[in-house]
């Protein structure tokens, strides 16, 4: 394939349709280049808006002339910290989270399934003292972030009840920003609502995975009486002993139950048996039990396949929200002010995400090797020759 300088250019090239909402008067920067450093500097490990600045001003002229910063008597100028801050606070989120998805679909790789679940920022709490809550959508096996959309913002106090209501409400606008046709979507029991069943079913084609509990009662109910009287499991894992701990794990799946739980398109229901043994002791944990049910019929999904959908489904918790955490410490952010909280996080995703699919498991250490070696930042990014074409 023959590369453009728009190919070479790559992440700039995909910001260039956003709407830049700083007064044309006194601009110095341009919006691709002062994104394009942000997103350099975040997946390097910066954490706020000085950490940003400060990864800038160490980029050699080769590096300031790959991201487009603008020639000012015969040198190459990074914007400051005060005007990459002043962009990230007023650049529109979903404008930002439509570049980076139109970036994933043309260099990402593919997922079969997504897991969908919110994170509170819980140190950007803005003037009123509400804090932001952010709901995204991940790969199971790429840990991509899909997309990702504020529901809303929470008292800091805590309010579970408007927590609940605000994640039901948004599921569905944040799942119309991305094709989903043929995947399964997993989600905890918070998102176990007939309307989001029907929703991915009927007008999306795609299929559910969800875990029963108290908030739907009567459904829970009948699927421990059905599984009470359980024979030999349909599948078991043993996972390696790791951590002082081996875990076992059953599923039990039957298809008689669909035509008479009061859900719409349940192809399957499911019940998973978690046992821990502590190595050094011997002593085995109190056994666990998940039941759920998913749209996917037996002849597309057995027992092994939905019992790995299910252990997927955490993949949101250990591969993004545990990471974003550690790595950047954004539960203690005081990142508030406009849009800012929900542009950096989305950084934050799209940054993970990137290293996650190269198959790294030691994020730190890889930010750290990044850091140095401002080539291999680019490459990353898909703005050298190479990595266009593996990419593409």
């Amino acid at each position: 394939m023959t590369l453009t300088a728009e190919h070479m250019a790559s992440l700039p090239h995909f910001f260039t349709d956003m709407t830049d909402p700083r007064r044309t008067q006194g601009r110095r920067h341009r919006l691709t280049t002062i994104l394009a450093i942000a997103t350099g500097a975040i997946l390097c490990g910066a954490d706020g808006y000085q950490a940003i600045s400060e990864w800038a001003n160490n980029l050699q002229t080769k590096a300031r002339e790959r991201f487009g910063c603008r020639r000012d008597q015969g040198h190459l100028l990074v914007p400051s910290m005060s005007v990459i801050r002043d962009l990230l606070i007023r650049v529109k989120p979903d404008e930002l989270d439509k570049a980076l998805c139109a970036w994933n679909e043309t260099y990402g790789k593919k997922d079969e399934s997504l897991a969908i679940d919110g994170k509170t920022m819980r140190n950007a709490i803005d003037d009123k003292g509400w804090q932001t809550h952010i709901m995204s959508a991940i790969g199971h096996q790429t840990k991509t972030c899909y997309t990702q959309k504020k529901v809303g913002t929470l008292p800091s106090a805590g309010d579970d009840e408007a927590k609940r209501t605000n994640e039901i409400k948004i599921a569905v606008p944040l799942l119309d920003a991305i094709e989903i046709q043929g995947k399964t979507i997993t989600a905890d029991a918070l998102l176990t609502q007939r309307d989001l069943a029907k929703y991915l079913v009927e007008s999306r084609g795609a299929h559910y995975h969800f875990t029963a509990k108290g908030n739907q009662a009567t459904l829970c109910d009948d699927l421990k009486l059905f599984f009470a009287d359980r024979k030999e499991p349909d599948f078991v894992t043993y996972d390696p002993p790791e951590h002082g701990r081996i875990e076992t794990r059953k599923i039990w799946i039957t298809s008689e139950l669909n035509g008479y739980l009061n859900f719409p398109h349940v192809g399957q229901a499911f019940v998973i048996e978690r046992l821990r043994v502590n190595k050094k002791t011997g002593k085995s944990s109190t056994p666990e039990l998940a039941y759920g049910i998913t749209s996917a019929p037996v002849e597309h999904s057995s027992a092994q396949q939905v019992l790995a959908t299910n252990r997927g489904h955490w993949c949101i918790e250990n591969s993004c929200h545990w990471i974003i955490d550690w790595n950047y410490h954004e539960d203690r952010s005081t990142i508030r002010t406009g849009f800012g909280p929900e542009n950096v996080t989305r950084l934050r995703r799209f940054a993970v995400s990137i290293i996650k699919v190269k198959g790294v498991t030691n994020v730190a250490q890889k930010m750290r090797q990044l850091n140095r070696n401002v080539r291999l930042v680019f490459d990353y990014l898909c703005m050298t020759k190479n990595s266009c074409v593996q990419g593409a």
